[in-house]
């Protein structure tokens, strides 16, 4: 008797965290539906920079258009302000005091100019909260089916601070950490357009 009622507990408890697991599988997937759908979006917050040689804090208002994006850093980057335009296939890099300079690509631009190994890309998918698609990937995901960490081609993104947006859930700080860099994206206001 102990045996069958032992023997229930553990298939009614097994049942439960297999529809759990199930629905977990569920929101992710509608989750990625609803990050994927958004396409056109602005964010504002402060960004700090750690570097092996330096660590530096401004303000990042971000633009993202589609594959457009407009990223303008604020504060002591260069001791006024720095701005990134373009899209997959080319990029224009503005500093304080000098002629625009374009690339075939942003991060490019970033390392040759600012030092950093930025990655602009991909960092338009983290920063909504889900992995690139440019690359394999592991991750880690909450009970609510929110990613907390991301691991992908040699950076470690962590995810917090999620704060609402109509029906999606995005993140407010969102830390990367590799190739000797260390970015914090903490972000105050999200704008989501169209």
């Amino acid at each position: 008797m102990k045996a069958s009622y032992y023997g229930l507990i553990l298939f009614i408890s097994m049942s439960l965290s297999g529809c759990s697991i199930f629905n977990l599988q569920q929101d992710s997937q509608q989750l990625q539906k609803q990050l994927n759908s958004i396409q056109k979006w602005q964010v504002r917050g402060k960004l700090s920079v750690v570097s092996p040689d330096d660590a530096v804090t401004g303000y990042l208002t971000w633009q993202q258009d589609e594959e457009d994006f407009d990223l303008f850093l604020s504060g002591p980057f260069g001791q006024g302000s720095s701005r990134l335009v373009g899209n997959d296939s080319q990029a224009t890099l503005t500093l304080p005091n000098e002629e625009p300079v374009q690339a075939p690509s942003a991060e490019y631009l970033m390392a040759y100019y600012l030092g950093w190994k930025f990655p602009v890309l991909d960092l338009r998918y983290w920063v909504k909260g889900q992995a690139s698609p440019h690359s394999e990937f592991t991750e880690v995901r909450n009970t609510l089916g929110l990613l907390e960490s991301l691991q992908q081609h040699d950076w470690r993104v962590e995810f917090s601070r999620y704060q609402s947006q109509g029906d999606t859930w995005l993140p407010g700080r969102v830390k990367i950490i590799g190739h000797d860099f260390k970015f914090i994206f903490a972000i105050k206001e999200w704008s989501i357009n169209g």
